[in-house]
């Protein structure tokens, strides 16, 4: 039996990580942990190593962005960052393995999801 992806999110909003946690419940995906911004996000991946990070770049503290480049550098984590604003440099997308634009659908996620985890194989 193929084990449930587990995955962290973070969103300083309760309510945005809530519809994340449904959706990615009906995908199959286990949600081991979730943080409200970027510096107990990169706590929480350290303790927890997920298979996958899906955070927000707006938060207090850390950026969504800043946590990815140390997520992605110290635990070769892939990570992928939703905004309801525009997409970020491309400097800041080396360190993501996808980028959504908030309100985001079952189907956007799931390919994101399988992107980013096929990059990480």
């Amino acid at each position: 039996m193929k084990r449930s992806l587990r995955i962290v999110i973070a969103d300083d909003e309760a309510d945005i990580r809530q519809g994340f946690r449904r959706l990615l419940c009906k995908l199959g995906c286990e949600v081991v942990g979730e943080a409200e911004n970027g510096r107990d996000l990169i706590a929480l991946c350290a303790a927890e190593r997920p298979d996958l990070v899906i955070t927000d770049v707006r938060m207090p503290e850390m950026s969504g962005i800043e946590a990815a480049k140390v997520i992605a550098k110290a635990n070769s984590i892939p990570v992928i960052v939703v905004s309801s604003y525009e997409r970020p440099d491309d400097e800041d997308c080396a360190f993501i393995a996808d980028f959504l634009l908030k309100p985001i659908c079952i189907t956007e996620l799931r390919a994101a999801i399988n992107k980013a985890c096929d990059g990480a194989s």
